[in-house]
C-alpha cells in the first residue's frame, strides 16, 4: 500500500474527523470510501448532458421555423445547401457558357 500526504484546510479536516468518528472508520478508510463514491458517480460529459436532457433540446433552425436539428439531419441539410448553390450558379451563368 502507498502512503500519501494530503493538506486540508481547517474546515475539511474537521469534516474528515467528524466523518471518521460518526462512521467509526480511520482517516484512510474515509478517504478511500470518498474516492470510491466519487468514482461511481463520475459521469462523462456526454452522458451527463444526455441525463440532463440537454442533447437534442436546442433547435439549430431559424426562430419560428419549427424544431430542426442540423446534427441529426446533416445529410439532408447539406444536399439542400448544395442544390441551392447549384441553382444560383445556373441562374447567374448563361446556358451557352455551361
Amino acid at each position: 500500500m502507498r502512503a500519501i500526504s494530503v493538506h486540508l484546510d481547517d474546515a475539511s479536516a474537521a469534516r474528515l474527523d467528524s466523518l471518521r468518528q460518526t462512521l467509526g472508520l480511520s482517516q484512510s478508510e474515509v478517504v478511500q470510501a470518498g474516492l470510491a463514491l466519487l468514482q461511481r458517480q463520475a459521469v462523462s460529459p456526454a452522458a451527463l448532458a444526455e441525463r440532463l436532457g440537454l442533447i437534442g433540446c436546442f433547435s439549430s433552425g431559424d426562430p419560428g421555423s419549427g424544431p430542426t436539428s442540423h446534427g441529426r439531419n446533416h445529410s439532408a441539410v447539406l444536399r439542400q445547401k448544395l442544390s441551392r448553390q447549384l441553382q444560383q450558379q445556373r441562374q447567374i451563368t448563361p446556358r451557352s457558357a455551361i
